[in-house]
């Protein structure tokens, strides 16, 4: 018997799956025969897998079910620190860290205004030199509150970044350096340590049982949205009443959650493994969070989800059938472009999932709705949703390469390119004599229902993106295949799990570049340059020992915006207009 209405109104989700809909209906049919919901709850975890200590580990890491629940009582004690650091003078915000750490205060950003009671937020994920430089000269340092961030206290990223910035606040205040940094990490990490010895402001103690990328409620999410100004109370009350809609306190009639991730779960077995999603301009960000959910969460043992972030919205025909397409927009917001080319996609057999915001606090329920759908579409394809197996591989090849730099001042040359022209450097296992028929070798090993990845190791700036988002174009309409693009090293913590371990279907071309204006580390014998630039090295060695198909083109000294352009009009010889 249904009950416990939820105490507010869940943002509208429809479903128009076409061909699709029986087998959806069938498996949704299954998992409630089994009260799939009442064991979800239970934290059951032969709903995803059977081995008893793939289990025992599985269950270990579901506290993010009632995280909502467990920090409502403790929001007066976050808003009371965000009114201490305003009262202290304190002028911006900085949050440092990686993959979940930040992609949730990256959204919050984006979607909300900052409120008068707020502070000016930046978020730093990126050892990309000309970044950390960037952040340095935007922010006052002495009246800057640094939020490190680090669920383990051991990811290398943001040790590097509190580091660095710390001794230059040492260079101004001293011993009181510690007054401009907070930590957010797990109880016990040795992070806990040196922030006590380095006289943090203060340090958040957050959840062992909380996985990065379902931290958004926790505190991880929620301490630099009270810095921000964000109404933390009401976003975690409207979460509340999505776990409610979800099963939380029994039965539901419909469970939108249930329903979307079933969905996905089957469309996913059926070959529509691309989910393909669609926004409004401020909501984009909201992208980068999902990539990181549904990617790590079912990117493994060669099957899983890739949610795509800002792949060109174009007609039916460019399209395989490979594609889920969901939009995530505002009710009270036309967006006619996106919603007439996704009626189109729908009109020509596309499945289409749409979800209507009330308002932009609503994204406390998305971010509940998302974590449980994912789950359980990891459950229709028998994955554990919160292990990261192929991660390790990347960071183990970085060490490797880290420890040669420790010892001889400079990363190893690990293979010669196949050709070098106009400054640029080709290295791939195709060959050609100019940078066009490299370029068109490569993509001429694209099948149907593969992707293309581009992975940038470069400095983020509007100009490049807009490359990227060409060369992204260029390739959909000529090769009709999808196209995700991220900049490292934020994606090794985020879609870097799908690449290696979910199915060999991507195409990756690797940008990497020479840091002519490089940074030095404190207390380490290496830049952050040569740090980004191991941890691309390392990544382009995991993918060759999965046998995925790479293409790295090295910019030189060439300019990263010049480089980029040089690429795209090779580019466009190589792949002409049919």
């Amino acid at each position: 018997m249904a009950h416990n209405t939820p105490t507010t109104s869940i943002p509208a989700q429809t479903m128009q799956l076409g061909s699709y809909q029986a087998a959806v209906d069938s498996k949704l049919q299954e998992f409630n025969d089994k009260h799939f919901t009442a064991g979800f709850w239970q934290k059951q975890a032969d709903l995803w897998v059977q081995d008893a200590d793939a289990q025992h580990s599985l269950r270990s890491f579901m506290g993010w079910l009632r995280v909502a629940e467990t920090m409502l009582p403790r929001v007066s004690e976050i808003q009371d620190f965000a009114r201490e650091v305003k009262a202290a003078g304190f002028k911006h915000v900085v949050v440092m860290g990686m993959g979940g750490s930040t992609m949730t205060p990256i959204v919050f950003k984006q979607a909300f205004e900052q409120s008068a009671d707020g502070i000016p937020l930046s978020v730093l994920d990126t050892t990309n030199p000309g970044s950390v430089r960037e952040i340095e000269a935007a922010v006052p340092l002495a009246e800057t509150l640094f939020v490190v961030a680090s669920k383990s206290g051991t990811t290398a990223e943001p040790l590097a970044f509190g580091d660095y910035f710390y001794a230059r606040l040492k260079e101004l205040k001293g011993d009181k350096a510690g007054e401009n940094f907070v930590a957010i990490t797990d109880p016990g990490s040795k992070f806990v340590t040196q922030a006590t010895a380095e006289g943090y402001r203060r340090i958040f103690l957050n959840f062992t049982e909380v996985g990065g990328r379902f931290s958004a409620l926790s505190y991880f999410g929620l301490v630099p949205a009270a810095l921000y100004g964000i109404d933390i109370k009401t976003l975690l009350e409207r979460a509340i009443g999505m776990m409610q809609a979800s099963g939380s306190e029994g039965d539901v009639a419909n469970n939108p959650s249930l329903e979307l991730g079933v969905a996905l779960g089957v469309l996913a077995q059926q070959g529509r493994d691309k989910l393909t999603l669609v926004v409004p301009a401020g909501l984009s960000d909201f992208g980068l969070w999902l990539e990181q959910l549904i990617a790590e969460s079912t990117g493994k043992e060669d099957k899983g989800i890739l949610p795509l972030a800002g792949d060109p919205l174009n007609g039916p025909e460019v399209y395989g059938q490979d594609r889920v397409f969901v939009y995530v927009g505002y009710e009270g917001q036309p967006d006619a472009d996106n919603r007439q080319k996704v009626a189109a996609l729908q009109a020509a057999g596309h499945p289409v999932i749409t979800i209507l915001l009330h308002d932009v606090l609503d994204l406390g329920q998305e971010f509940f709705r998302w974590e449980v759908a994912t789950a359980v579409a990891s459950a229709v394809l028998q994955l554990n949703p919160f292990d990261q197996p192929n991660v390790q591989a990347a960071k183990t090849a970085t060490d490797q390469l880290m420890k040669v730099v420790v010892e001889k001042g400079a990363l190893p040359q690990t293979s010669s390119p196949v050709l070098e022209q106009d400054g640029l450097a080709y290295y791939t296992s195709v060959t050609g004599a100019t940078p066009a028929d490299v370029l068109r070798a490569f993509f001429d090993q694209t099948k149907a229902g593969d992707y293309l990845c581009i992975q940038a190791y470069l400095m983020e700036t509007p100009a490049l993106n807009a490359e990227l988002d060409e060369l992204r174009a260029l390739v959909q309409l000529r090769k009709h295949i999808a196209t995700a693009s991220g900049y490292g090293p934020r994606f090794l913590h985020s879609t870097g799990q799908y690449h290696k371990g979910g199915p060999d279907t991507g195409l990756f071309l690797q940008i990497t570049t020479d840091h002519a204006q490089d940074l030095a580390l404190p207390g380490r014998p290496y830049t952050f340059g040569t740090f980004q630039n191991a941890q691309a090295a390392g990544d382009l060695q995991a993918l060759h020992d999965y046998n995925r198909r790479t293409l790295r083109v090295h910019l030189g000294t060439t300019g990263e915006e010049a480089g980029v352009t040089k690429l795209l009009q090779a580019l466009r010889t190589a792949l002409p207009a049919e």
